[in-house]
């Protein structure tokens, strides 16, 4: 099976004791609230081993967060919301593994227009937008064990505030957070556990063609011819046109010619900026 267009990857890591670290539920779903860790996405992947079912690791605070091609992302303690859902897909869900990065994305788009009437995009295949904007990056990572599937993490992070990117450098793609949006997040928590809720709403239509329907209607930058690296190190111009329903894009190059991409990133309008936000 076939799995970059939704950006999976397999992780190692170490989870760190600290004595306010506790369990709660949030949205029906067993969490691990953790002051400090590096990686929610690590955790989650020890953790698969040695806990049975579904379950949410949700630090305070991030220190080794990651996104696509192992870019880390540096913030300021309190100004994001880092977490990562550990999901055991079912035998039906093993067939659109190539979705779950969507699912993320679509659930965050979902509360934001629902709750907040924020209209936000995806930007193909693992970021959130608002106005252009990048306000969360998803990182969806497969585990094994031996050589069955065993379960697959979905990191997201979102900023909250501007001081949950880096400041005056020079960043990927122009970044924004909720409260540079209007939004004030007065509990982390209950944001957090409406977010759940979304994803666990979404899911519920992950194999069906109308999944792909709403992907596509979120889907940023369609019908503009956009600088796109492909893994072999190419950049060329090519127009989004729409989502395929195995998660790859499809392209129209300058020549008019169809084109299918299947991993890829999409460079900034404007070079100068950028963020890659995940767990």
């Amino acid at each position: 099976m076939f799995y970059s267009a939704s950006e999976l990857f397999i992780v190692t890591g170490s989870i760190n004791n600290n004595s306010k670290d506790r369990w709660t539920v949030l949205a029906g779903w067993d969490t691990l609230a953790l002051e400090i860790t590096g990686s929610t996405n690590d955790d989650a992947r020890e953790m698969a081993e040695q806990r049975a079912g579904e379950f949410v690791v949700w630090a305070k605070h991030q220190t080794a967060g990651r996104g696509r091609e192992d870019r880390h992302w540096l913030g300021t303690e309190g100004c994001s919301l880092t977490f990562s859902v550990l999901i055991r897909p079912t035998e039906k869900e093993k067939e659109f593994i190539n979705r779950f990065t969507a699912l993320g994305a679509l659930a965050l788009t979902d509360l934001l227009k629902n709750e907040f009437k924020i209209e936000a995009e995806i930007k193909w295949p693992n970021d959130v937008l608002i106005s252009g904007k990048k306000v969360s990056g998803i990182l969806s990572e497969i585990t094994w064990h031996g050589s069955e599937f065993d379960s697959l993490i979905l990191g997201m992070g979102i900023n909250l505030k501007d001081e949950a990117f880096a400041q005056g450098v020079e960043l990927r793609h122009p970044a924004t957070s909720l409260e540079a949006e209007g939004l004030k997040i007065v509990s982390t928590r209950d944001y957090l556990e409406k977010l759940l809720t979304s994803i666990r709403q979404r899911r519920q239509n992950l194999g069906t063609a109308q999944f792909i329907e709403d992907w596509n209607q979120k889907l940023a930058y369609r019908g503009k011819f956009m600088p796109i690296k492909q893994y072999q190190g190419k950049t060329e111009m090519l127009c989004p046109v729409s989502i395929n329903a195995d998660g790859s894009l499809l392209t129209r190059d300058q020549a008019g010619d169809w084109r299918i991409v299947q991993s890829a990133e999409f460079s900034s309008p404007s070079s100068s900026s950028g963020v890659s936000s995940s767990s």
